[in-house]
Protein backbone atom coordinates (compact mmCIF):
# COMPACT_ATOMS: atom_id res chain seq x y z
CA UNK A 1 0.00 0.00 0.00
CA UNK A 2 2.86 2.56 0.93
CA UNK A 3 4.35 2.22 -2.63
CA UNK A 4 0.76 3.62 -3.82
CA UNK A 5 0.97 6.29 -1.98
CA UNK A 6 3.62 9.36 -2.90
CA UNK A 7 5.29 10.61 -0.18
CA UNK A 8 6.47 13.56 1.28
CA UNK A 9 9.72 14.34 3.48
CA UNK A 10 9.17 13.21 7.03
CA UNK A 11 9.19 15.17 10.32
CA UNK A 12 8.98 13.11 13.39
CA UNK A 13 8.15 13.75 16.82
CA UNK A 14 9.51 11.95 19.47
CA UNK A 15 8.34 12.06 23.16
CA UNK A 16 6.14 11.68 25.64
CA UNK A 17 2.34 12.97 26.47
CA UNK A 18 3.19 16.68 25.18
CA UNK A 19 3.70 15.69 21.80
CA UNK A 20 1.07 12.77 22.00
CA UNK A 21 -1.68 15.15 23.01
CA UNK A 22 0.19 17.81 20.89
CA UNK A 23 -2.46 18.41 18.10
CA UNK A 24 -5.16 20.21 19.97
CA UNK A 25 -5.19 21.63 23.76
CA UNK A 26 -7.80 20.64 26.25
CA UNK A 27 -9.52 24.23 25.15
CA UNK A 28 -10.06 22.29 21.52
CA UNK A 29 -7.52 24.75 20.24
CA UNK A 30 -4.43 23.91 18.06
CA UNK A 31 -1.52 21.99 20.00
CA UNK A 32 1.79 22.99 18.72
CA UNK A 33 2.00 19.39 16.62
CA UNK A 34 -1.13 20.91 15.08
CA UNK A 35 0.27 24.20 14.57
CA UNK A 36 3.36 22.55 12.94
CA UNK A 37 1.52 20.17 11.10
CA UNK A 38 -0.75 23.56 9.28
CA UNK A 39 2.70 25.06 8.65
CA UNK A 40 4.02 21.77 6.84
CA UNK A 41 0.78 21.25 4.91
CA UNK A 42 1.71 19.88 1.23
CA UNK A 43 5.23 19.92 2.22
CA UNK A 44 5.91 17.18 4.75
CA UNK A 45 5.08 14.20 6.67
CA UNK A 46 4.52 15.17 10.56
CA UNK A 47 4.44 12.22 12.39
CA UNK A 48 3.53 12.17 15.68
CA UNK A 49 5.53 9.49 17.82
CA UNK A 50 4.19 10.76 21.44
CA UNK A 51 4.01 8.15 24.16
CA UNK A 52 1.80 9.54 27.16
CA UNK A 53 3.66 8.60 30.25
CA UNK A 54 6.92 7.18 29.01
CA UNK A 55 10.18 8.70 30.41
CA UNK A 56 13.85 8.37 28.02
CA UNK A 57 14.11 4.58 29.69
CA UNK A 58 10.79 3.92 28.11
CA UNK A 59 12.22 5.68 24.89
CA UNK A 60 15.08 3.94 24.80
CA UNK A 61 13.36 0.65 24.56
CA UNK A 62 11.29 2.17 21.81
CA UNK A 63 14.27 3.44 19.41
CA UNK A 64 14.10 0.18 17.21
CA UNK A 65 10.67 0.41 16.65
CA UNK A 66 9.98 4.26 16.29
CA UNK A 67 13.66 4.53 13.71
CA UNK A 68 13.05 1.12 12.01
CA UNK A 69 14.31 0.04 8.54
CA UNK A 70 11.00 0.21 7.06
CA UNK A 71 10.00 3.28 8.53
CA UNK A 72 13.18 4.64 7.12
CA UNK A 73 13.19 2.50 3.62
CA UNK A 74 9.42 4.49 3.60
CA UNK A 75 11.03 8.14 4.15
CA UNK A 76 14.46 7.52 3.08
CA UNK A 77 17.12 9.27 4.71
CA UNK A 78 17.76 11.92 2.32
CA UNK A 79 13.78 12.91 2.53
CA UNK A 80 13.88 13.18 6.60
CA UNK A 81 13.72 17.17 7.29
CA UNK A 82 13.99 16.59 10.61
CA UNK A 83 13.42 14.96 14.03
CA UNK A 84 12.17 16.65 17.69
CA UNK A 85 12.60 14.67 20.60
CA UNK A 86 10.86 15.91 23.51
CA UNK A 87 11.54 14.10 26.39
CA UNK A 88 11.61 14.76 30.50
CA UNK A 89 8.98 16.16 31.80
CA UNK A 90 8.31 12.08 33.61
CA UNK A 91 11.85 11.88 34.00
CA UNK A 92 11.82 14.85 36.13
CA UNK A 93 9.29 13.50 38.49
CA UNK A 94 10.63 13.38 42.37
CA UNK A 95 11.95 10.23 43.57
CA UNK A 96 10.09 8.04 46.04
CA UNK A 97 8.62 4.54 47.07
CA UNK A 98 5.21 4.64 45.78
CA UNK A 99 3.43 3.24 42.16
CA UNK A 100 4.27 3.80 39.04
CA UNK A 101 7.41 5.92 39.66
CA UNK A 102 8.09 7.32 36.82
CA UNK A 103 11.47 8.65 37.89
CA UNK A 104 14.74 8.85 36.17
CA UNK A 105 17.96 9.91 37.94
CA UNK A 106 19.82 13.00 36.25
CA UNK A 107 22.61 10.96 35.22
CA UNK A 108 20.64 8.34 33.53
CA UNK A 109 18.38 10.84 32.01
CA UNK A 110 21.40 12.46 29.98
CA UNK A 111 22.38 9.42 29.19
CA UNK A 112 19.52 8.22 27.75
CA UNK A 113 19.20 11.12 25.68
CA UNK A 114 22.77 10.38 24.38
CA UNK A 115 21.80 7.19 23.23
CA UNK A 116 18.70 8.28 21.85
CA UNK A 117 20.54 10.57 19.62
CA UNK A 118 23.12 8.54 18.52
CA UNK A 119 20.86 5.71 17.29
CA UNK A 120 19.12 7.99 15.44
CA UNK A 121 22.14 9.46 13.78
CA UNK A 122 23.27 6.15 13.24
CA UNK A 123 20.61 5.22 10.79
CA UNK A 124 20.96 7.68 9.00
CA UNK A 125 24.17 7.59 7.96
CA UNK A 126 24.04 9.18 4.91
CA UNK A 127 22.88 12.64 5.82
CA UNK A 128 23.10 14.05 9.62
CA UNK A 129 19.45 14.89 10.03
CA UNK A 130 18.84 17.41 12.70
CA UNK A 131 17.90 16.58 15.69
CA UNK A 132 16.23 19.40 18.15
CA UNK A 133 15.94 19.13 22.03
CA UNK A 134 13.54 20.06 23.85
CA UNK A 135 13.55 20.67 27.58
CA UNK A 136 11.19 19.91 29.65
CA UNK A 137 8.28 22.73 30.52
CA UNK A 138 8.22 24.64 33.69
CA UNK A 139 5.94 23.20 36.46
CA UNK A 140 2.78 24.45 38.30
CA UNK A 141 3.07 22.02 41.77
CA UNK A 142 0.00 23.06 43.36
CA UNK A 143 -2.19 22.68 39.84
CA UNK A 144 -0.25 19.58 39.37
CA UNK A 145 -1.31 17.91 42.78
CA UNK A 146 -4.38 19.61 42.67
CA UNK A 147 -5.15 17.78 39.19
CA UNK A 148 -3.92 14.53 40.13
CA UNK A 149 -6.17 14.18 43.36
CA UNK A 150 -9.70 15.03 41.21
CA UNK A 151 -8.34 12.47 38.38
CA UNK A 152 -6.58 9.53 40.45
CA UNK A 153 -6.96 10.17 43.81
CA UNK A 154 -3.38 10.21 44.35
CA UNK A 155 -0.35 12.14 43.97
CA UNK A 156 2.98 11.95 40.87
CA UNK A 157 5.31 14.46 42.97
CA UNK A 158 6.57 17.12 40.82
CA UNK A 159 8.86 20.39 41.07
CA UNK A 160 9.86 23.65 39.05
CA UNK A 161 12.97 23.40 40.00
CA UNK A 162 13.47 19.60 39.43
CA UNK A 163 12.01 20.35 35.71
CA UNK A 164 14.97 23.47 35.66
CA UNK A 165 17.60 20.81 36.11
CA UNK A 166 16.58 18.26 34.21
CA UNK A 167 16.17 21.15 31.30
CA UNK A 168 20.19 22.04 31.90
CA UNK A 169 20.95 18.15 31.12
CA UNK A 170 19.26 18.67 27.78
CA UNK A 171 21.04 21.93 27.02
CA UNK A 172 24.57 20.19 27.84
CA UNK A 173 23.52 16.95 25.70
CA UNK A 174 22.78 19.53 22.52
CA UNK A 175 25.35 21.49 23.32
CA UNK A 176 28.24 18.77 23.17
CA UNK A 177 26.25 16.52 20.44
CA UNK A 178 25.57 19.10 18.12
CA UNK A 179 21.78 19.29 18.26
CA UNK A 180 19.63 22.25 18.19
CA UNK A 181 17.50 23.47 21.45
CA UNK A 182 14.18 24.96 21.98
CA UNK A 183 14.00 25.94 25.68
CA UNK A 184 10.34 25.70 26.33
CA UNK A 185 11.54 26.20 30.24
CA UNK A 186 12.34 29.59 29.49
CA UNK A 187 9.56 30.26 26.70
CA UNK A 188 7.13 28.87 28.90
CA UNK A 189 8.54 31.88 31.41
CA UNK A 190 9.50 29.07 34.19
CA UNK A 191 12.12 31.64 35.53
CA UNK A 192 9.32 34.15 35.67
CA UNK A 193 7.22 33.03 38.78
CA UNK A 194 3.92 30.48 38.67
CA UNK A 195 1.87 33.72 37.91
CA UNK A 196 3.53 33.31 34.37
CA UNK A 197 4.15 30.12 33.61
CA UNK A 198 0.91 28.95 35.20
CA UNK A 199 -0.87 30.60 31.73
CA UNK A 200 0.81 27.86 29.67
CA UNK A 201 -0.17 24.74 31.63
CA UNK A 202 -3.38 23.27 31.36
CA UNK A 203 -2.90 21.04 34.10
CA UNK A 204 0.05 22.17 36.30
CA UNK A 205 1.86 19.84 33.57
CA UNK A 206 0.28 19.64 30.31
CA UNK A 207 0.50 22.81 27.56
CA UNK A 208 -2.72 25.56 27.47
CA UNK A 209 -3.23 27.23 24.40
CA UNK A 210 -1.22 29.70 25.26
CA UNK A 211 1.39 26.98 26.26
CA UNK A 212 1.21 25.24 22.86
CA UNK A 213 1.50 28.75 20.48
CA UNK A 214 4.80 30.06 22.81
CA UNK A 215 6.42 26.24 21.80
CA UNK A 216 5.31 26.13 18.54
CA UNK A 217 6.97 29.90 17.70
CA UNK A 218 9.86 28.71 20.05
CA UNK A 219 10.64 25.75 17.44
CA UNK A 220 9.71 27.73 14.11
CA UNK A 221 12.25 30.15 15.61
CA UNK A 222 14.92 27.45 15.95
CA UNK A 223 13.96 26.35 12.41
CA UNK A 224 14.57 29.16 10.83
CA UNK A 225 17.69 30.11 12.33
CA UNK A 226 19.31 26.93 12.64
CA UNK A 227 17.59 25.15 9.34
CA UNK A 228 16.50 28.10 6.83
CA UNK A 229 16.58 25.65 3.96
CA UNK A 230 14.29 23.46 5.93
CA UNK A 231 11.27 26.03 7.23
CA UNK A 232 8.20 25.91 4.97
CA UNK A 233 8.91 28.58 1.84
CA UNK A 234 7.75 32.17 2.69
CA UNK A 235 7.22 32.95 -1.23
CA UNK A 236 6.78 30.24 -3.57
CA UNK A 237 6.74 32.57 -6.55
CA UNK A 238 10.45 33.31 -5.90
CA UNK A 239 13.73 31.78 -5.40
CA UNK A 240 14.10 32.18 -1.65
CA UNK A 241 15.31 29.29 0.65
CA UNK A 242 12.98 26.45 1.83
CA UNK A 243 10.33 23.58 1.80
CA UNK A 244 8.21 24.78 -0.89
CA UNK A 245 4.49 23.58 -1.37
CA UNK A 246 4.51 20.27 -3.27
CA UNK A 247 2.99 20.65 -7.13
CA UNK A 248 2.34 23.48 -9.47
CA UNK A 249 -0.22 26.72 -8.22
CA UNK A 250 -3.30 25.54 -9.25
CA UNK A 251 -3.94 28.76 -10.95
CA UNK A 252 -0.84 27.63 -13.09
CA UNK A 253 -3.20 24.68 -14.26
CA UNK A 254 -6.17 26.20 -15.47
Amino acid sequence: LTKMIMTRPAIILFGDSITQQGFSSAANSPGWVGLLSNAYTRRADVLNRGFSGYNTRHAVDLLPTVFNKDMLNHHPNSSMLFVTVFFGANDASLPGEREHNQHVPIEEYELNLRTIVADIWSKVEEQKTPIILITPPPLDEQAWDKYCREEFDNLSPRSNEQSKLYGERVKLVAYEMGCSIVDSFSLLGGNDGVSAYGECLEDGLHLSAKGNELLYDGLMDVITRDFPHLAPKVNEDDSSTGIALEGAQWKDLC
